[in-house]
């Protein structure tokens, strides 16, 4: 969002306060354990905006949805001496160009877990709570409501495995806070990921996942999933900070986000994911794209410790969106209308 023109970002900015004004007037503030949902307070929202969640179809927290499947992938690179998580991936090709005339500011991007060469996206604002299913050229396979969501301000999305063999969810991060109104409170919305060839109306089935930063608040555009937890990156120059939140439904009503590291990587963290092996993560900028090795059996927060190489970026003009694929290349795209679709193979 910081390279939209000034009107934009004052346009932008008094229509957020408006809404940031409804949603934290009435919040309880003085519990954390009891505050509403934002998605149970907002009575004002337009319908066509915010649709009623269903608790009946939101996934409860169980012993079965902690426990992951696996997930066919490519196997985990292997390196020889020299070489690092970058190795692999040397050129840049362009897939094709994103179709759909309503995925205009695609700010997410998932590969899908369960229907091949399938990508899902979401617009970064300027629209309501919809996930855009498209081919593996760029070709628009549909756009699709989340029920029981709002979209306040989505920055990024990602896929992880299902509680069941062959299934997968996809997570919707509302974090962004250009004009720090949030009060540190961000919202996730988890859905099972559907078949967008036999998908007829909305996604059902949200579960909402609302956690508060344990020390401030922040803007950030980068989420991605790892062993049962989401991974939340702040947007700074200076200084990323990371944090760690459950993936799965909880009790508590709001969780407080878990403080892991900060990083100085001299630019804005915009995207992220991490490659379904496990053995990537990728943080992209605007011009960079940041990868770590982790090794078999380290934490997200010891892979952190360890220096990134860079891998390609392809020239976008304003780039938000990366995504594994389950070769373990990677895609990307920028935010406008009818972007092109890159793709960064892995060569082993």
């Amino acid at each position: 969002m910081d390279r939209r023109s000034t009107t934009t970002l004052i346009i932008i900015a008094v229509a957020a306060i408006a809404v940031a004004t409804i949603i934290f007037a009435l919040r309880d503030e003085t519990s954390i354990e009891t505050a509403p949902p934002i998605s149970q307070v907002i009575e004002e929202t337009p319908s066509s905006i915010l649709e009623p969640t269903d608790s009946s179809t939101a996934p409860s927290s169980t012993a079965a949805e902690k426990t992951t499947t696996t997930t066919t992938s490519a196997p985990p690179p292997t390196f020889a001496p020299g070489e690092t998580a970058c190795s692999p991936y040397q050129s840049i090709t362009t897939a094709g160009v994103v179709a759909s005339p309503e995925l205009v500011e695609a700010s997410g991007l998932a590969g899908s877990r369960t229907q091949p060469g399938v990508l899902w996206a979401h617009n970064d604002s300027r629209d309501g709570a919809r996930a855009y299913a498209i081919g593996p050229d760029g070709a628009d396979l549909g756009g699709f409501d989340i029920a029981g969501a709002l979209a306040f301000d989505w920055e990024d999305m990602a896929a992880g495995p299902g509680s069941d063999a062959g299934t997968s969810h996809l997570y919707f991060g509302d974090i962004g806070d250009n004009f720090s109104i949030r009060g540190g409170r961000i919202t996730i919305y988890r859905v099972p990921e559907p078949d967008p060839r036999t998908l007829s109306g909305s996604i059902e089935g949200t579960a909402v996942l609302e956690f508060i930063y344990p020390d401030g608040t922040y803007n950030a555009e980068a989420m991605f999933i790892a062993d049962d937890s989401l991974y939340i990156v702040t947007k700074d120059t200076e200084e990323a900070r990371v944090y760690r939140g459950s993936a799965t439904p909880f009790d508590s009503g709001v969780e407080r986000l878990e403080f892991i590291t900060a990083l100085r990587l001299g630019a804005e963290v915009s995207g992220a994911d991490m490659s379904w092996d496990g053995a990537t993560i990728a943080l992209r900028g605007y011009d960079s794209v940041w990868l770590w090795h982790r090794q078999p059996g380290a934490t997200v927060a010891e892979t952190f410790t360890t220096e990134p190489c860079n891998a390609p970026a392809p020239e976008e003009a304003q780039g938000e969106a990366l995504a594994f694929l389950s070769d373990l290349s990677y895609a990307t795209t920028s935010e406008g209308s009818n972007p092109d679709l890159f793709l960064v193979p892995f060569d082993d």
